[in-house]
């Protein structure tokens, strides 16, 4: 066994609907449902990307507040590799927005014994375009101890 592992190349391509059930009101929180699809890329790559389909499905809840948003999330995960259902991502997670096209997110997300902070820019390039920064550090020590990511991210406008 070598003493330093390295890889290199695409990581996770995964794609989100979301469905919100209730909108937010003053005395409320929103409640939102999710599905998540995440692509097998990487078929000969042990080290990154998802070798597999997984799928999840999740829920949660989302308060503003004077300080910033607030969410909490959790979901079931299904992996074709493993063919069962588990439980999958859960997060805590902290939004606030800087300007009209700068906003930050701080947040701990996780699934059994894999943990990580994760901190976030986005910046809004366009009124459907945002560019996000991401950087993950590891908590727990089975999570990946540090995973920076760049991704676009395209909305389409409701009409």
């Amino acid at each position: 066994m070598p003493a330093r592992i390295r890889a290199s190349g695409l990581g996770d391509v995964e794609g989100q609907l979301r469905y919100r059930w209730h909108r937010e009101r003053e005395r409320s929180p929103e409640f939102f449902s999710y599905l998540e699809a995440v692509a097998p890329l990487q078929k000969n790559k042990q080290l990154i990307g998802t070798q597999t389909w997984e799928y999840k499905f999740g829920s949660g809840v989302v308060k503003g507040f004077s300080f910033g948003t607030m969410t909490l999330r959790a979901a079931a995960e299904y992996s074709s590799e493993e063919s069962k259902v588990e439980l999958g991502e859960f997060a805590l997670e902290y939004v606030r927005r800087i300007s009209r096209r700068l906003l930050v997110y701080t947040g701990v997300e996780g699934t059994q014994d894999e943990v990580e902070w994760i901190t976030e820019a986005q910046w809004k390039l366009r009124p459907n375009v945002t560019l996000k920064l991401n950087n993950a550090l590891g908590i727990t020590s089975k999570a990946t101890d540090w995973a920076p990511e760049v991704g676009l991210v395209f909305s389409i406008p409701r009409g």
